[in-house]
């Protein structure tokens, strides 16, 4: 973990949150923390205003291939996870037609999404 710390203390497009009691770096969404408790990786979406730790199977991204191709990684399951959402909230909207601006919103959004989604594999493959 010290390592993959170290890689984000380098990564030039990695911004730096500094505590009195912590220092922090964070890209494409995944924050890694160096604090008293020890180093870890935190996944920043999804969870309202608590950022939640990654998973195992996240860990051993970060462990085999390092920081920022495991950001990469994790940020491609993120919009993965919003993409799915999106297309359920838009099939519920279909469904219903109670709301046609909302309908309009979601897709203008899923286009969104569908962009960054692109952007980090485009990221992922240099």
């Amino acid at each position: 973990m010290e390592q993959i710390f170290n890689q984000a203390v380098g990564d030039l497009l990695s911004t730096r949150l500094s505590t009195p009691t912590s220092e922090s770096y964070i890209y494409k969404g995944v924050k890694i923390i160096k604090d008293e408790d020890g180093i870890r990786i935190l996944n920043t979406k999804f969870n309202g205003d608590y950022y939640q730790e990654v998973t195992k199977e996240e860990y051993d991204i970060f462990k085999k291939n390092g920081w920022r191709t495991g950001c990469y990684l994790v940020a491609t399951r993120n919009n993965r996870k919003a993409l799915n959402i999106i297309s359920e909230k838009i099939q519920e909207e279909i469904k219903t037609m109670k709301n046609l601006k909302r309908y309009n919103m979601l897709v203008r959004y899923r286009d969104v999404v569908i962009n960054r989604f692109v952007t980090t594999l485009e990221l992922l493959k240099q």
